[in-house]
């Protein structure tokens, strides 16, 4: 998965692999009936818990939880930023300014008053840890606590995507207090004083709905409400989230009742879950793309990185099938942006199947036979499609016009690292959001940046692809939200023509749960809220 938090995992971050045991529930029947439980199963990435330095999909669901952001969304919307611990927000009319002001009646689990104290002190350790999350305040100049209950932000440049960045739950409000008794820093040199990591790895220190009661490495993390919530007291009493890496066993574990709530299924899995009585499947368009990157280097690419080839691909390409492995609810592409954001493209400008123009294309070449290694991770499964499939699809659509593709499936842990470091002829691969804001979908994909790079495409390959990264750069600091929309619906449009991509399409990500349950929902960023979620069972 080539977006930021997969590759920081799978080049320095430990990963999970140890897994939970099916058997009892966390609490007997008897426990049940005095307090509320969410049993959750899904498969672990989470290396920290500290929100400063974790950027991985089970940390964000449980710092979501036990930390309160500026800003945050409802469901699974990513339009629509709503207040948290800001109830209101203003921007300067060159948008370089923000100013936030807080809740005056915040606090922290410890009891202590959340001020912008608090939360100059958090964001400030965040930059200057230089974790995997400091890029979300690249640009920021200055935060300031300008008043007990006011917070302004200052910015070098205009960053429009700014307030929905910092509803991330890397971005949670810590109580300052409390974790620089632990070691905590947010100096200048932090990256080197910071030793709060420990501690927050055993303890929250939020103002959360929830506070950590409990974490086994590899096994399960056990969450329980904080009863004095600016919100009041969530409806469940404790949530225990547990590590269950094969997909293949939580259908039944939920059928059982040994789990209430899945966010490990498969897409080819759910028609089944619709059958068992007392568990609804539900699906969640996230923002999460899949696409197909061709190496513009000849000497990686191949043919595969002359542009008429990578037409052809596009004619190639069955995108029916496609779409079927994608699952119900999937929605075609025609750019990088998802469309979960108003500066998506309409999928009815997406390429269609026409094999008589890929040949034409490719007699144009006149290259002979073309090969190429196609490499992929075949252990991957991202928003219930099973990359492997994918994979074998558009090898089988490829040879049907002449491109013959050698698989080269492998484990991720080697195989992002490859295409990552730009030694791949031709790759499949997704890009899940890293925060809710088309500004960190569509600069990657430009020149110079970080899927760019993998590509072997860099910013002075042509005059075309240096005016393209320019006009990127533009739509991304447009302050006006309609003439943002334009330009970046038009970067894509010239992307689609010049770039090594083929966009394929963004899934609706499966979820299942017991019939007992109300109020869940899936999110992009953290997957489930708990503070919304009931169990009746």
């Amino acid at each position: 998965m080539i977006d930021r938090r997969t590759f920081l995992r799978f080049v320095g971050a430990a990963t999970a692999s140890a897994a939970w045991a099916p058997g009892e529930r966390v609490t007997t029947a008897a426990a049940q009936s005095r307090e509320r439980v969410l049993i959750v199963a899904t498969n672990f990435s989470l290396p920290t818990l500290d929100p400063a330095r974790q950027f991985h999909a089970t940390s964000q669901m449980v710092d979501h939880a036990t930390y309160d952001s500026l800003v945050t969304f409802e469901g699974q919307d990513l339009r629509d930023p709503k207040p948290s611990l800001a109830v209101r927000w203003a921007i300067s009319s060159n948008g370089k300014t923000y100013t936030f002001a807080l809740r005056p009646d915040a606090k922290f689990a410890s009891g202590n008053p959340v001020t912008s104290h608090d939360v100059k002190w958090s964001l400030d350790r965040v930059s200057r840890l230089k974790g995997s999350p400091a890029f979300f305040l690249d640009g920021v100049e200055e935060v300031e606590a300008s008043s007990p209950y006011t917070v302004v932000i200052r910015l070098a440049e205009p960053k429009p995507g700014l307030v929905h960045i910092l509803s991330s739950p890397s971005l949670g409000i810590l109580d300052r207090a409390v974790v620089v008794e632990h070691g905590g820093n947010a100096d200048l040199d932090a990256a080197n004083k910071d030793g709060a990591e420990a501690y927050l790895n055993t303890h929250s220190a939020g103002s959360g709905a929830f506070v950590l009661a409990g974490y086994v490495p590899n096994q399960e993390v056990v969450l329980v409400k904080n009863p004095n919530h600016w919100r009041g007291a969530p409806p469940l009493d404790r949530v225990v989230i547990r590590n269950i890496p094969e997909a293949a066993t939580h259908p039944l574990l939920l059928e059982r009742g040994d789990i209430d709530i899945t966010t490990g299924i498969l897409q080819d899995q759910v028609q089944a879950l619709r059958q068992i009585t007392g568990v609804v499947v539900k699906s969640s368009q996230v923002a999460l793309t899949f696409y197909i990157t061709m190496n513009q280097q000849p000497d990686v690419g191949g043919p595969l990185s002359n542009p008429k080839v990578q037409q052809a691909v596009r004619y190639a390409l069955d995108y029916d099938g496609i779409m079927k492995i994608a699952g119900a609810g999937a929605v075609r592409l025609a750019g990088v942006v998802p469309p979960n954001f108003p500066e998506a493209l309409d999928s009815r400008e997406a390429p269609k199947t026409d094999h008589a123009k890929a040949q034409a294309l490719l007699r144009e070449v006149a290259a002979g036979e073309i090969r190429g290694r196609f490499v992929y991770a075949s252990d991957r499964v991202v928003g219930g499609v099973q990359i492997g499939i994918l994979a074998q699809k558009v090898q089988s659509d490829l040879a049907g016009v002449g491109i013959m593709l050698e698989m080269n499936g492998l484990p991720a842990s080697v195989a992002i690292p490859q295409i990552n470091g730009g030694r791949s002829p031709i790759a499949v691969s997704p890009w899940r959001a890293d925060y809710p804001d088309a500004s960190d979908f569509l600069p990657p994909y430009l020149p110079g940046g970080a899927v760019a790079n993998a590509a072997g495409w860099s910013g002075d390959t042509s005059p075309a692809a240096r005016a393209l990264a320019e006009m990127g750069r533009r739509a991304a600091s447009e302050v006006d939200p309609r003439k943002r929309v334009a330009l970046y619906r038009e970067t894509q449009r010239q992307l689609a023509d010049i770039g090594p991509y083929v966009p394929l399409f963004a899934p609706a990500f499966p979820y299942a749960y017991r019939s007992t349950i109300r109020g869940a929902t899936f999110n992009s960023v953290w997957a489930l809220d708990f503070f919304t979620i009931h169990n009746g069972g």
